[in-house]
């Protein structure tokens, strides 16, 4: 999901809510792990080419061991406030 935010904690939180709707409206299980990546500076606009990352994952895992599997660790996480 693209968020417009003034900071990496607004962004988590804005992700948070959205992940928390979209897993009521599809049966889903919302796991306490949110990426964020800043993909611009300032003002500029998004637009056609603009880099986004996103990934599904449908394993027979229980939660912690899904993230203790596919979570880039603390040294690529920031754990928001």
């Amino acid at each position: 999901m693209l968020f417009r935010a003034r900071s990496l904690d607004e962004a988590i939180e804005l992700a948070e809510r959205e992940s928390a709707e979209y897993a009521r409206e599809g049966d889903l299980e919302v796991l306490d792990m949110v990426q964020a990546y800043r993909i611009s500076h300032g003002d500029e606009e998004m637009g056609a080419g603009t880099e986004v990352f996103s990934k599904l994952h449908e394993l027979d895992l229980p939660a912690n061991a899904f993230l203790d599997r596919y979570d880039s660790g603390p040294a690529h996480t920031q754990i928001s406030g």
